[in-house]
């Protein structure tokens, strides 16, 4: 069935087409601001997630406040280092990756002095036998700090040094030179090598590694570079950094790699996908980055001060069998990172939240296939909000906005919490957008339809009526239909006469209090008041909202109009004025109803032989002798018999048939029926023309 696009509901899906494409316009253009945007939502999925459990197979080893403050302000002499890389060796630690930068040579002024005096010596000429020069080789030795770590580093065979990459395509300086078993650049480590190009690692534009003396003896490199984003928060991990051929991988999957006893050959690149790290494969988005998962703020993972390992007060079992970064964490000395989790976080806690997520294989997941489901939820929220809407009131509209917006975004938290980052920002903004769209239309064309409709009605239906006419305006629409209804006459005996006998003032004053009563008991039966026709009034019970009891309410409100009346006569008798009398004809049958009127004036009303007869039956209370002076027809009798109380009057002719028919006196309620009748839960069917 082919979409109409004109009238209210095309105009509704033709704002709602445009919404989709300026989204989709922007979704292609990826302003900054809203990715912004996409990534703090993505980091609020970080705290309303709870902490989440660390493999305790990873320990940091800190350089903190309480170690400066027994052992000496930062830097240490690297002498110190290596004892502490000794200790941690002793201790059984599978892998020890550092996190400090050791890129320059550490001079120890005991260095210098021995230097010097060597050198003093030979530029006096002073002979120096073999005792003194040993003496000198040996005080040397002991001054050469950064010596001493490459002997520790050495003996432990287990280290894991850094080396910094600045990003950038201008490559200066030489190649570092790559230590033990680097990641080669060898066909046989790639998948799909062919797309490297579509999916490029970083580019190193300067490298900076450890000092040459500490190199040969390190195990392994492993980049140690941050890569934020452009709010200044870290969230991704770059796998490799390719520097002349060479991929390095990060200090973290190195650290992994040599705890799991995996070979170089075996870290295996599948650009834009995954690296395979052994059996673990490592999920990577097309910039060859990994999703940090961080377990929560800072102190998710087990802290051992590196004075109480140099003290050995810090039993062997914390660090056994374990992969223990070494970084320092104090104020004022570590590198300050900004995390989704914490606005604090040492960067050696990252490392080790990296080498926690390859153990524990739960990683984060961006798939490329998640942006076909940013572009259905950019399609199909937008086109759901203009089928939904135009169906509620504005108000209702921004609860169930506000409630799909809500589902939409448990539905992606729910996929976080499985690992799944799907974004949110484009999606909500068509749904923003075409709710604005939406309902600015609605307030500008179907509110002031609603408005009309109600100021039109308000004074002669129910306010239940009122509110289901505003809800399907479809009723009200120019022409009418033949419906099965009742229509209800009163009229006041001999008017005229009375008009003749009062005073204009009295008289209208009099009709205005009666007119009132009766219109509140049409009303209450919710019925619909047609017109006033003088001193009577019409009504029709039916329509425009559709009540399968028409009949019975019809007579129950003309039960009720007798009753109003004679509490005003008794009132009326003790005012000194005189009462006058009523008459009230009900007939039930088909009617053609609907907006009878003009094109310049609105009349919704009933026409028909129906009608004519209830004029009619109303006539005959000048003929029958009646307690109650209402009189209803056969057919309306037979459509509620059942509740009616009454009494054959029997046939009578009326103008315009010519067959007669059969009448009754409507006398009150049977007792089962003498209850008040509860509104009826009233339909919104449209009248069609």
């Amino acid at each position: 069935m082919a979409l109409r696009l004109t009238g209210p509901r095309g105009r509704v899906y033709l704002i709602v087409a445009g919404v989709i494409v300026v989204v989709l316009a922007l979704f292609l253009v990826a302003p900054e601001f809203l990715n912004t945007v996409e990534a703090r939502l993505y980091d609020l999925h970080f705290k309303l997630r709870d902490v989440q459990p660390v493999s305790d197979a990873v320990v940091i080893a800190a350089i903190d406040e309480r170690s400066l403050a027994a052992l000496g302000r930062w830097p240490w002499p690297r002498s110190r280092l290596g004892e502490l890389i000794r200790v941690l060796s002793a201790g059984g630690a599978k892998v020890i990756a550092i996190d400090i930068l050791l890129s320059e040579p550490e001079v120890s002024g005991e260095l210098q002095a021995t230097t010097h005096l060597a050198d003093r010596f030979r530029s006096l000429g002073i002979a120096t036998g073999p005792a003194v020069q040993r003496e000198l080789d040996e005080l040397a030795r002991q001054a050469d700090h950064d010596r001493q770590l490459a002997e520790a580093i050495k003996e432990s065979g287990r280290v894991v040094l850094p080396i910094v990459f600045e990003i950038g395509p201008d490559r200066t300086g030489p190649p570092p030179e790559p230590a033990g078993t680097t990641f080669p650049s060898a066909l046989s480590s790639f998948r799909h090598y062919d797309q490297r190009g579509l999916y490029p690692p970083p580019t190193a534009r300067r490298a900076t590694p450890p000092i040459p003396a500490l190199v040969p003896a390190a195990q392994t490199l492993g980049h140690v570079t941050m890569l934020a984003d452009r709010d200044g928060t870290t969230r991704w991990e770059a796998v490799v950094f390719e520097d002349q051929g060479h991929y390095y991988p990060s200090l973290a999957i190195q650290a992994v790699r040599l705890a799991s006893g995996i070979e170089a050959s075996r870290l295996t690149l599948d650009f834009g996908r995954e690296l395979l790290v052994g059996s673990v494969a490592v999920p990577l988005d097309p910039r060859d980055r990994m999703l940090i998962n961080y377990a929560g703020p800072g102190g998710a993972f087990r802290y051992v001060s590196a004075v109480d390992l140099l003290n050995g007060t810090v039993p062997s079992t914390v660090v056994r069998d374990r992969i223990v970064f070494v970084g320092a964490t104090a104020a004022g000395t570590y590198d300050l990172r900004v995390t989704p989790t914490s606005p604090v976080m040492p960067g050696v806690e990252k490392h080790a939240t990296v080498a926690a997520n390859l153990l524990s294989g739960r990683f984060l997941r961006r798939p490329d296939w998640v942006e076909l489901v940013e572009l259905a939820g950019i399609l199909i929220l937008p086109l759901g909000l203009a089928w939904l809407l135009p169906r509620l009131r504005p108000v209702v509209s921004l609860g169930a906005v506000l409630v799909l917006w809500g589902a939409l975004f448990a539905g992606v938290h729910l996929a976080f919490r499985a690992g799944l980052w799907l974004p949110v920002v484009y999606p909500t903004l068509a749904l923003g957008l075409a709710f604005v769209g939406i309902t600015v239309y609605r307030l500008l064309t179907e509110e002031r339809q609603r408005l009309w409709t109600k100021r039109a009605f308000q004074q002669f239906v129910s306010p239940e009526v009122v509110e289901r006419l505003m809800d399907n305006p479809a009723a009200l629409q120019f022409g009418g239909e033949v419906r099965n209804l009742t229509v209800l006459f009163s009229d006041i005996r001999d008017f005229t006469g009375y008009t003749e006998r009062h005073p204009p003032q009295e008289v209208v004053q009099m009709l205005q209090e009666y007119l009132t009563r009766m219109v509140d008991q049409v009303l209450g039966q919710q019925g619909t008041l047609d017109k006033f026709i003088g001193d009577g009034v019409m009504a029709i019970f039916g329509a425009p909202v559709p009540l399968p009891d028409h009949a019975e309410r019809a007579c129950r409100s003309a039960l009720g109009m007798i009753e109003e009346l004679k509490t005003l006569q008794a009132r009326w008798k003790t005012e000194g004025r005189e009462p006058f009398r009523i008459g009230i004809g009900i007939n039930t049958g088909d009617m053609m109803v609907g907006n009878l009127g003009s094109e310049q004036l609105f009349d919704y009303t009933v026409a028909g032989d129906g009608v004519n007869i209830g004029a009619r039956v109303e006539s005959l209370n000048k003929e029958f002798e009646t307690t109650t002076s209402i009189i209803i027809s056969e057919t309306t009798y037979l459509a509620a018999r059942d509740v009616l109380d009454v009494r054959r009057l029997g046939e009578a002719t009326v103008k315009g048939k010519s067959r007669p028919i059969v009448v009754y006196e409507l006398r009150g309620l049977r007792e089962t029926a003498a209850r008040e009748l509860v509104p009826a839960s009233l339909t919104t069917e449209p009248v069609r023309a």
